[in-house]
């Protein structure tokens, strides 16, 4: 006979693994958990990003030891009672599987006092084994405490990631469930470190205050619409606040934060045509409609839904997006422009070592027609001359062999880049001191990662004081790069510069390469900017002087050649 029972043991740790894939997933089930018991605060502790403990405490409904010895066996649950029920799912757990698929791969303890009972009880699992309820202290609440994740799944636990990289994954499921539950007080601690404190609110935008920074919260726009049972409301940034992926992008449904591709197609698509492709905005946007239109038991960990009516939900977001960046929201306020400007420099040179910056004086009242009377003293350093600029973004330039069209963002770009690339070999970048630092507010897994490679940032010329909260004074930046930057712009460069941070990279060559790469990208004269002709020439003469003039960091093309030949062809010059 080849088919044989499996033993339950067995049978529990592999339908665990189908649950609990990384400590991110036990603090989601136990969050869930209190959540549904009604708690209106919850603390919670990690060491070592949840690989060695995960505390979870709530003052929501408790348990008494009947239903402690029960919760960690599998298929319990308090949610569900009839078939009927699953047509109507009004709770974020609901399985009866999350406490016993934990208790199955970890060393589990909760203790627990029901509301309005006078004695708490404790029940301990050891790797799926359950002892028996006992007495124990605590206030009205629950506390579940989870330890040696997979301590007897060791191929499991080489799969995790290391403990920074498993504290992000578990702080984002914790930002994500704060601002879908305002209402509700958050703390987070992670090895005796307080990360963040988030008390309770009225509203979604003060909770996007405390975990964003008030500067963000204040330049969202609500969003609402109520079409046929369908209601969204919630808040989206302005096109001058944006980020570089789309981690600050939340949908809720029912309260439940869900994972939807037609949403987040919806969103995207309100957004063209304001955002440059590679930008995204921060949204946080909820919809509330009857249980029976959507289907939230699709999802072993309940991370996507399904609706019964999914063209209809899409077209009610839509339309509340439509107002909002319609209204009057998109214009900045008058002095908005003015306290997101470049801040003042000291007039001090630039410290440290490296080549003079590429001086682009874009402010010079030099006019187009000024430019064309002084075409002849313009100075002619190589064999290119350029002969005049298409619609204020590509340079037409007098080469050898012909015509050459430059793209005058990615020559700047790669200037700067080079620049930046040999101020490093030399030791230093050339760096610029503010007079007033500028203040930026990150989310804080972005601070998590500023605070620890902060050294580092430095030697790139990345100069931060932190403050605690996700707060930081940026105190310098690279010389070649600081004058047209905005405060939008240095937190939006910023918060790039830790993307490949945040999957455990460490700030070395190849980090720094695109580091570099996008510092030169985000200070680079823009497409449409009309450069006078001495300073298009300037441009050139620097680009033609660099060991490669033709790609950009990104290996994008900077110019597009047509020989005297091929004119000579077109023309029939033969």
């Amino acid at each position: 006979m080849k088919i044989k029972r499996l033993e339950d043991s067995l049978a529990q740790r592999i339908a665990a693994g189908e649950v609990i894939e990384r400590p991110a997933s036990v603090v989601k089930e136990l969050l869930e958990n209190a959540l549904d018991a009604g708690a209106r605060g919850i603390a919670i502790e990690l060491h070592e990003g949840g690989r060695k403990r995960i505390v979870i405490r709530d003052d929501g409904e408790g348990m008494d030891a009947d239903d402690l010895r029960l919760c960690v066996e599998k298929h319990t649950t308090s949610k569900i009672a009839a078939q009927e029920d699953l047509d109507r799912i009004a709770t974020l757990g609901f399985r009866g599987e999350a406490l016993a698929s934990i208790a199955a791969v970890s060393r589990l303890r909760i203790v627990s006092l029901d509301r309005g009972a006078s004695t708490a009880y404790e029940v301990r699992v050891d790797g799926g084994r359950a002892a028996p309820p006992s007495p124990a202290a605590r206030a009205e609440g629950t506390t579940v405490e989870v330890e040696d994740l997979f301590f007897n799944l060791p191929a499991r636990a080489r799969f995790l990631a290391t403990p920074r990289t498993e504290f992000f994954h578990a702080n984002r499921v914790i930002h994500r469930l704060a601002l879908a539950a305002p209402g509700v007080g958050w703390s987070l601690r992670h090895d005796d470190r307080s990360v963040f404190e988030a008390p309770a609110v009225e509203g979604l935008l003060d909770r996007i205050g405390q975990l964003h920074g008030a500067q963000v919260a204040r330049a969202l726009i609500p969003i609402q619409a109520d079409v046929d049972g369908i209601r969204v409301t919630g808040c989206v940034s302005s096109p001058e606040v944006k980020r570089g992926n789309r981690r600050d992008q939340l949908f809720c449904v029912n309260g439940r934060p869900v994972g939807d591709r037609g949403l987040g197609y919806v969103l995207a698509s309100a957004y063209r045509g304001l955002l440059r492709p590679g930008s995204y905005p921060l949204a946080v946007i909820r919809i509330d409609l009857s249980a029976r239109g959507v289907d939230v038991n699709v999802h072993p960990r309940k991370e996507e839904i399904r609706f019964a009516q999914p063209r209809r939900v899409q077209e009610v977001v839509s339309r509340a997006l439509s107002q909002a960046l319609s209204s009057r929201y998109v214009v900045p306020a008058l002095g908005e422009e003015s306290s997101s400007a470049a801040p003042r420099r000291v007039s001090a040179p630039p410290t440290g070592r490296g080549q003079a910056a590429l001086d682009l004086d874009l402010e010079r009242a030099m006019t187009t027609r000024q430019a064309e009377r002084d075409r002849e003293k313009v100075r002619v350093r190589g064999d290119r001359r350029v002969i005049g600029a298409l619609q204020g973004t590509y340079l037409l330039v007098e080469a050898p062999d012909g015509l050459e069209v430059i793209d005058q963002h990615i020559a700047h770009e790669r200037i700067l880049y080079e620049t930046l690339r040999a101020q490093l070999r030399d030791g230093q970048i050339s760096t610029q001191r503010f007079l007033l630092p500028v203040r930026l507010e990150l989310p804080f897994e972005v601070a998590e990662v500023l605070t620890a490679e902060r050294e580092a940032l430095a030697r790139v010329g990345i100069v931060l004081d932190a403050f605690g909260g996700g707060t930081f004074l940026l105190r310098e930046y690279p010389g070649l790069l600081a004058e047209k930057q905005t405060q939008y712009g240095f937190e939006d460069v910023v918060a790039e510069l830790v993307e490949p941070l945040l999957h455990g990279e460490r700030l070395e060559e190849a980090v720094f390469d695109e580091l570099l790469a996008r510092l030169a990208c985000g200070a680079a004269v823009k497409a449409g900017e009309r450069l006078p002709l001495a300073e298009q020439q300037e441009l050139i003469d620097r680009l033609m002087a660099l060991e490669n003039p033709y790609t950009c960091p990104h290996g994008r093309p900077i110019i597009f050649a047509i020989s005297r030949q091929e004119l000579d062809r077109r023309f029939h010059r033969h």
